[in-house]
């Protein structure tokens, strides 16, 4: 009899120098029994952004059947929009809060959803905005999604808005990708600053990209926190918050 597999996860976030963890944007959501997970990155210009990466990741990794098209996705993330202003409506804020809040809230979102089927490991991914997941076979990269080039990291990437106006342009940019597994495949959903950096093309990039996810698969956080803040002191990496959450497929 065939052993089946299972699905291990950790998940590290570091906020920007000079932040507190409790300002920290990012979200990593993971529900390994449902091999479903899920990522986030608020963006600092909206208003509230953390908690609205947060809600993102936290009800997308609940509803069944999972959100993984467009036709699912798109009245979650409406009804969570209102839900969250409505929320804003029972405080008293500040003059200046009270006008970014019109604006409303927008993450970058991707989650992405297991399935085994006849002892098939296939995955479902879907993706609003510049946090990536990135599909790796030993050294080599099998998919990233939705960006695959460090050079396509801009500085105004469609994102998940709050405000149900400005979501139906929004979703014209929702992703979906599908793939399939193998017994040792490695799997890292990345917010924007660390995708770019591990998808950068440079002569010691698989060296790199290797410490990395050697440190994640040994859930060294202290050791992670370092790499982070050496790369950004040398320049490789962009000073922003950072959320990784990997997943690995082994058999039980």
């Amino acid at each position: 009899m065939k052993s089946e597999y299972v699905l291990d996860a950790w998940h590290f976030l570091l906020p920007k120098e000079g932040s507190s963890t409790s300002e920290c944007e990012d979200a990593v959501a993971e529900n390994t029994r449902a091999r479903r997970f899920a990522i986030a990155d608020g963006a600092t210009e909206g208003f509230d952004s953390r908690a609205w990466a947060r809600l993102l990741v936290g009800r997308w990794l609940r509803i069944d059947p999972p959100a993984i098209s467009a036709e699912d996705f798109q009245p979650l993330v409406r009804f969570l929009g209102l839900g969250l202003h409505e929320r804003w409506n029972g405080k008293t804020l500040p003059w200046y809060a009270e006008e970014k809040a019109k604006h409303g809230s927008f993450a970058a979102f991707l989650g992405i959803q297991f399935f085994i089927q006849q002892n098939q490991l296939s995955w479902k991914a879907i993706a609003l905005g510049d946090c990536c997941l990135v599909h790796q076979r030993g050294s080599e990269i099998c998919a990233a999604f939705p960006i695959s080039d460090s050079e396509d990291f801009g500085s105004n990437p469609v994102l998940v808005p709050s405000l149900g106006w400005l979501q139906e342009k929004a979703f014209a940019e929702l992703k979906v990708l599908e793939g399939t597994a193998e017994e040792g495949d490695e799997f890292l959903l990345l917010s924007d600053a660390i995708a770019a950096w591990y998808l950068r093309n440079t002569d010691d990039s698989e060296h790199e990209r290797g410490k990395l996810r050697s440190l994640l698969r040994r859930r060294e956080r202290e050791e992670l926190e370092q790499f982070v803040r050496s790369s950004r002191h040398l320049g490789a990496m962009r000073n922003d918050d950072v959320a990784a959450l990997r997943i690995a497929a082994v058999r039980s």
